[in-house]
């Protein structure tokens, strides 16, 4: 990493204050894609060299629980709850396996599953605006084809609206 990129992070840089140059709060955000491992040792790393504090989130967004979801909650008698809670389960565990890498190279990571939004750039940006990040990490790839199409791409929203900078990995 260059030695000056570093000094503003860690808010040693020659006229930044110390309570603004340096990332406190990280945020990462994980999918179910291949590429989350990237996202979470990124993550686990800039949590590390900075001293920061590390969150991961994944966010159950409408797009997420898809077409299947919605007829079965059309239909009465359907299992639509069985289907959401089954989601979730899957959700907690990413967020487990995340924190569990975390945990085994000494660093600290608080977890949390959100459900209530309607895009998941929009459960991102609301999260990290509450949390009051600093940095958000999120990765570049997620979810293709179609999915992608109908979706748009959550990485490129994040980016464009987020109130603090935003590292994306590929």
């Amino acid at each position: 990493m260059d030695k000056k990129l570093f000094e503003i992070m860690t808010g040693e840089f020659t006229g930044v204050s110390e309570s603004k140059g340096a990332f406190k709060k990280i945020l990462i955000a994980i999918d179910k894609s291949g590429y989350r491992q990237k996202v979470i040792e990124t993550g686990i790393m800039f949590a590390k060299v900075l001293g920061a504090s590390l969150t991961a989130i994944h966010v159950i967004d409408r797009a997420t629980l898809g077409v299947v979801w919605d007829l079965l909650r059309y239909y009465p008698g359907t299992r639509a709850e069985m289907y959401e809670r089954g989601v979730q389960k899957e959700s907690a565990k990413l967020l487990d396996e995340a924190k569990d890498l975390a945990q085994g190279k000494g660093v600290e990571m608080k977890t949390d599953l959100i459900t209530n939004a309607s895009s998941a750039a929009e459960g991102i940006l609301n999260y990290a605006k509450e949390a009051d990040a600093d940095l958000i990490i999120i990765g570049t790839k997620g979810m293709t084809g179609i999915e992608k199409f109908l979706m748009g791409s959550v990485a490129s929203k994040v980016i464009s609206h987020a109130h603090c900078p935003v590292l994306a990995v590929r």
